[in-house]
């Protein structure tokens, strides 16, 4: 299996975890802002992996692009609205936060990345080949310098998309990624 460590043309500056079997107490309480508490995950692994990286890299959040891969996505918060609908009854705000693309969005609104985003739905094994590729175009086409990669995995495969069942451990596996050749020249950036 391909791992990031591995990948010749790319050079990894950092590297972070962040894992819970309690979902609801991955969150962060914001006043009028929700967001999938899978989604605070993502962003502890990459501020883990930010603060490995060197002085360069945490500089340039303005130039980081974000590849999030999860086959679970935002199911707790989509079980939570499931929920709420036979009460008659539904935050708002839970709606926001069930975007699958939140995994990767949180990440660019809380440390301030703003090259390319996307998410991968699809388990991070399998998406490994087809993420390396997508970072590879974004740093040698100028779209960014870096990449924030978060992997999203779920032991005890017991998540459903209407309730957690329990004995779920939740981790997310973070770096920061540059091209070994650095930016490509005269590329044109975001």
């Amino acid at each position: 299996m391909i791992t990031w460590d591995d990948a010749k043309e790319m050079q990894v500056l950092g590297d972070g975890l962040a894992e819970t079997a309690d979902l609801a107490s991955a969150s962060r309480a914001r006043t009028s802002f929700y967001a999938d508490p899978v989604a605070w995950l993502v962003v502890d692994a990459l501020e883990r992996a930010l603060e490995q990286a060197d002085k360069r890299a945490q500089a340039a959040c303005a130039e980081t692009g974000v590849l999030a891969v999860s086959a679970y996505g935002t199911r707790h918060t989509m079980g939570t609205i499931a929920r709420q609908v036979p009460r008659g009854r539904v935050s708002p705000l839970r709606f926001a936060g069930a975007s699958p693309g939140s995994l990767a969005g949180l990440a660019c609104i809380v440390l301030g990345f703003r090259g390319p985003s996307l998410l991968l739905c699809m388990p991070p094994e399998t998406a490994r080949p087809v993420a390396l590729s997508i970072a590879s175009n974004w740093m040698t086409t100028g779209l960014c310098e870096y990449v924030a990669v978060a992997e999203h995995t779920v032991t005890k495969n017991v998540h459903t998309a209407t309730e957690d069942v329990g004995g779920a451990v939740h981790a997310v596996r973070g770096w920061i990624v540059q091209w070994r050749g650095g930016r490509a020249s005269g590329a044109g950036g975001f």
